[in-house]
């Protein structure tokens, strides 16, 4: 039964959708501040996911910032326009306050230069249909989204069985905007400050490079995902004027509260209130500024009878970028059943000589030779009453080479220390080759805890340009994988490609070898766009039950 329904749906669905671009991973790693894709923000990756079908328009009438262009960078387009017109190159726009050439490389798949039709005139947004069918050897699930010029849907679904399981999860979602005010109905997720009050999705923590010291604010987003687990249902309010911005919100959970932004030319700085039964009142102020080249960024809470604070400073020096960051929160204000009193610094360098790109060109043909940062946190984390002396120390450094136009070297150190358990040392190398559309990439990694274990994967692919049409949008990628890791505590983390919406960094240990290949095609008709991604992979352990995956997913956006 399986066999049949997915030679169907290939039969169906002659062209689908195709793995995470390197353009969204690259973003998605920047926005979030990670070090590696295996620590890149999900959040993030879904939201510039969606931006690949609908980019923003830096020269529309009214620009929408889609939680990616802070309060601060549409400030600067505005008062830049009001100047000296529409944006009309990426160089241009690379000199715009706040923005640099780093910056609009990363975001310029994302963006669009299309100027207005006429001074003053409003966007035109045609409306537009995505659907969504995933099927896989444990489950089936899809989705459906409508856009037009004031109101968003969607819905996900995705069940645990084959071909429709008793249980599955999903999300839905519908919004719609007016003149500054904004309503959303259904999944959501809440992001204010720097994390103290709200911070809904899933993020890794950790401090691994300087741009992580300050998180960046996305307010309210809805969320359009097939796992419900971490985010918010019920309905929110948001309303903007040129200064001011508030939120009012309450779930079916028991949640309820608002927000509220008051916004300048070079920050911002609000208030979070909110009550939840199990917590009882949550209240938080916080603030973030960037003047000249510094970044500051902090904000003070109460929740559960206790207060918590956190504060961070970034600043650039030339070719160096140094931050710091301190927090005390104590275990009544986390929930958790340790508090965490810690220091964290960090610095990073790139070098002021560039090395153009094989196969590349235009702005962003070219990137820094080297670029390396170091970072340590050093915390303690007391269990009231039990162990009030645990330390923790993690230590992170890292160097990128890129040492000719086509081959780079991404070299990894990373070190923790617990007075209360063994301590780990991960240490990774990965080489990459890109030349146009041919890809290739090695890891070698080996991790010291309990035990020793090792992981090495080779990879090669073949991906299209953002030029390329019917077959030549063809992408496939084929990877071996062999490792050896005899004890959990020592299992290594490893991003593994997949359809988007479907962020995937499964952990290896035990001993044994994989193989995947991940394959897409895309193509545009005159009134649709057909998108393909099929996915199988065959994972054997010694001692274990070996493991195949298939997965098949198609896209339809009208």
């Amino acid at each position: 039964m399986r066999r049949i329904v997915c030679v169907l749906f290939i039969l169906l669905q002659a062209e689908v959708l195709s793995a995470q671009s390197e353009e969204v991973l690259q973003a998605a790693r920047y926005l979030s501040g990670a070090s590696s894709d295996e620590e890149a923000d999900e959040f993030w990756i879904s939201r510039l996911e969606t931006l690949e079908g609908r980019k923003i328009r830096i020269n529309a009438a009214s620009v929408r910032s889609e939680g990616i262009l802070s309060d601060y960078l549409t400030a600067s387009l505005a008062d830049y326009r009001s100047r000296s017109g529409d944006i009309l190159s990426w160089e241009e726009l690379a000199l715009v306050d706040g923005f640099s050439q780093e910056l609009v490389a990363v975001l310029k798949p994302f963006l669009s230069l299309e100027s207005a039709r006429l001074p003053g005139d409003t966007d035109t947004v045609r409306v537009r249909v995505n659907s969504l069918l995933r099927g896989t050897l444990t489950g089936l699930g899809g989705k459906v989204r409508g856009t037009g010029s004031w109101w968003r849907a969607g819905a996900a679904w995705r069940s645990s069985g084959w071909p429709f399981g008793r249980s599955g999860d999903g999300t839905f979602y519908a919004e719609a905007t007016y003149r500054g005010h904004r309503l959303v109905l259904g999944d959501f997720n809440l992001r204010y400050g720097q994390g103290l009050a709200f911070w809904s999705g899933f993020s890794m923590p950790a401090l691994s490079t300087v741009d992580a010291f300050v998180r960046r604010t996305t307010g309210l987003s809805p969320v359009w995902s097939f796992s419900s687990a971490s985010v918010h249902r019920g309905a929110a309010y948001e309303y903007t004027s040129v200064h001011w911005r508030g939120y009012a919100f309450g779930t079916i959970s028991g949640l309820f509260g608002g927000h509220a932004d008051w916004l300048g030319r070079y920050g911002q700085t609000g208030v979070t209130l909110g009550w939840q039964k199990e917590v009882g009142w949550t209240v938080s102020a916080d603030t973030r500024w960037n003047i000249r080249g510094t970044d500051l960024a902090a904000e003070i809470g109460f929740r559960n009878g206790s207060l918590g604070g956190l504060a961070s400073f970034r600043r650039s020096f030339g070719v160096f970028k140094a931050a710091i960051q301190g927090r005390a929160l104590p275990s009544r204000f986390s929930g958790k059943k340790n508090g965490e009193y810690a220091l964290a610094t960090g610095v990073s360098f790139q070098s002021e000589k560039w090395r153009s790109l094989e196969g590349v060109s235009g702005f962003g043909s070219s990137v820094p030779v080297h670029k390396a940062s170091i970072t340590m946190d050093a915390a303690l984390l007391p269990i009231p009453g039990t162990n009030p002396r645990r330390l923790q120390v993690r230590f992170y450094a890292g160097w990128q080479w890129q040492f000719a136009s086509a081959w780079s070297l991404d070299v990894r150190l990373t070190e923790r220390y617990r007075n209360y358990e063994k301590p780990r040392t991960d240490l990774r190398a990965d080489v990459k080759f890109s030349n146009g559309r041919w890809k290739a990439a090695s890891r070698i990694e080996a991790v010291q805890c309990e035990a020793f274990g090792f992981l090495n994967y080779w990879e090669a692919g073949w991906a299209p340009t953002a030029a390329s049409s019917g077959w030549s949008s063809f992408s496939a990628y084929l990877r071996l994988t062999g490792f050896v890791i005899d004890s959990w505590n020592d299992r290594i983390y490893v991003y593994e490609r997949d359809a988007p919406g479907n962020f995937s960094v499964p952990a290896y240990s035990g001993r044994g070898a994989g193989i995947s290949a991940v394959g897409s095609w895309k193509h545009r008709f005159s009134w649709c766009t057909l998108k393909a991604y099929l996915r199988t992979g065959w994972l054997v352990r010694i001692g274990r039950t070996p493991t195949p995956t298939l997965s098949l997913q198609c896209h339809l956006d009208l």
